[in-house]
């Protein structure tokens, strides 16, 4: 794994990508754009992943969803707000037939986000959360990651989202998914592979 971190630790986007890998699951659903680009170079980067990229956020969540019948679980990469949303009948089809489709967005830097200037995906508002609280309902578990949550959030939403059998969610603003987790990573498989090897 590589990494854009200072020290030893992988970027928080890695970490999550790499700890998704690890359950076996070995392509990636979504399309690229400027607030998920490091959640995708982290894809792209990952010897373990494959990087399928579609030609919209619902094609993405309904290939991510048959991906998951197929393997047991699977990974959606959008960006916020109107990516989230478009994606979101995909979703809520793999909520209803009970597969863990991993949903990651990328967001606007927190730097950005205070700023509570104009950006694009949003209404100008300043609130840039519009839809997290609907792609949240879409999910068994959802997370909002930091440097600092990074290693016990997504740990928490593999887990759920897995024995529930439900999608997860995870948010990442764009400056922290760039910087290193704080702590101390867990590596290898986890009981998620396990429980996905032993599915019905």
């Amino acid at each position: 794994m590589t990494t854009n971190a200072t020290n030893s630790n992988p970027s928080v986007a890695e970490y999550v990508v790499q700890r998704l890998a690890e359950l076996g699951i070995k392509h990636a659903f979504g399309v690229a754009g400027d607030f998920t680009f490091p959640i995708d170079d982290a894809i792209e980067a990952n010897n373990r992943l494959s990087w399928v990229v579609c030609n919209n956020e619902l094609t993405a969540a309904y290939s991510a969803d048959g991906y998951a019948r197929i393997h047991g679980a699977a990974i959606l990469t959008t960006t916020y707000n109107v990516g989230e949303l478009i994606a979101l009948c995909g979703v809520m089809g793999s909520k209803a037939e009970r597969l863990p489709v991993f949903h990651l967005v990328g967001a606007p830097s927190m730097r950005l986000a205070r700023t509570g200037r104009h950006m694009h995906h949003a209404f100008g508002d300043g609130d840039l959360a519009q839809f997290r609280g609907l792609s949240e309902a879409s999910a068994g578990a959802s997370a909002y990651l930091t440097p600092e949550n990074a290693i016990a959030e997504t740990e928490r939403v593999i887990c759920e989202a897995l024995s529930k059998r439900q999608p997860g969610y995870i948010q990442i603003p764009q400056d922290y998914a760039l910087m290193p987790v704080v702590g101390e990573p867990i590596r290898g498989p986890g009981e998620g592979a396990d429980f996905l090897q032993q599915r019905p």
